[in-house]
């Protein structure tokens, strides 16, 4: 008889070639064309105990009124984890998150540290795309999607998804790392350097890439911003959504904030927003890079994270730096 290791491995390799065929046919696009939210029928709130914040007594100007339709809600033990990593993807990125599970987001790299990761998805506009991603999920189990629809302008739902299951499935973790699935992190320096585990956990701690900047109001940017929807000539400071780390406190606070806060589809700009609010100030770090860096091994050793890196170069970069420990700078 296989073992049942063997069987799930054939079952991974089935489901990457399912991937590999399906994205390989020529298929309309489905991405979102527009400059609002695209934002499905709401649904009337359910009354979900489970869900449910008995200290927001006012109508919400935002009610984030989507459910889960996959979730991990026993992913996190009593005592809550070290580090939560809520990684944004879409569904076409198998190879991304592969990568990612084999190298800095393996849950197993630190002996003496509990690290959970998640990747965070929408809902697709292609039954199929939902189907594999179903299966992915029924293969690892670190996969949490809600029943808005997936696309570009829908990113801070994405994000807001992720405080959501922080605060109600992970209370008690100690800090909470949000990023894309281009990224690399450098996770030594994350865990060690950077939260210290052997320190006391900070409380109302936010810190990443701190961008002051103001909105932009070219249509043709990615980044436009009307005036309808952002009036004010300056952003407050925000860090940029490549990559930001903060105690898990504020995933609640941030999330309750947001009932009650405008929304943005400019997911890091939002959160700017939110800490604004919330008289909490993001602090600067020079380790988190949102941009391209070419590899050097000395220099992403002094680095958190570096943008756009392919599934490829994340293997390399993974095994150059582990197997190479020994060499100086």
């Amino acid at each position: 008889m296989p073992s049942k290791v063997s069987c799930l491995y054939v079952l991974t390799v089935v489901c990457w070639a399912s991937a590999l065929w399906y994205l390989s046919i020529s298929r309309p696009s489905s991405s979102y064309v527009g400059q609002q939210l695209a934002l499905p029928a709401r649904k009337a709130a359910k009354s979900k105990s489970n869900f449910t914040f008995s200290n927001i007594r006012t109508r919400p100007l935002n009610p984030h009124a989507f459910d889960f339709v996959i979730n991990e809600p026993k992913k996190c033990d009593a005592d809550g984890p070290f580090l939560v990593i809520l990684i944004s993807t879409t569904h076409k990125e198998f190879d991304a998150r592969q990568a990612i599970r084999e190298t800095w987001g393996d849950e197993s790299t630190f002996a003496d540290i509990r690290i959970v990761t998640l990747f965070l998805l929408g809902r697709n506009t292609d039954a199929v795309l939902n189907q594999m991603v179903e299966q992915e999920s029924q293969i690892f189990h670190d996969i949490v999607v809600e029943d808005f629809v997936d696309s570009y302008h829908n990113l801070t739902l994405k994000t807001l998804m992720g405080m959501r299951w922080v605060a109600t499935f992970c209370p008690k973790a100690k800090y909470v790392m949000k990023t894309d699935s281009d990224i690399f992190v450098n996770m030594d320096n994350l865990v060690y350097k950077l939260l210290k585990p052997t320190t006391k956990p900070r409380r109302r701690y936010f810190t990443g890439y701190v961008i002051n900047g103001g909105p932009i109001r070219d249509m043709r940017s990615k980044w436009y911003m009307s005036r309808d929807l952002y009036p004010d000539s300056k952003y407050p400071p925000f860090c940029s959504g490549t990559g930001y780390v903060f105690s898990a406190d504020v995933a609640e606070l941030i999330y309750k904030t947001s009932l009650h806060t405008r929304l943005l589809h400019l997911e890091d700009v939002y959160v700017g927003l939110c800490l604004r609010k919330l008289g909490i100030h993001p602090f600067q770090n020079s380790g988190f890079n949102h941009w391209k860096m070419a590899y050097s091994l000395c220099r992403y050793r002094r680095v958190i994270t570096v943008h756009q890196i392919s599934p490829e170069e994340m293997h390399r970069i993974w095994n150059d730096m582990s197997s190479k420990k020994h060499l100086r700078c």
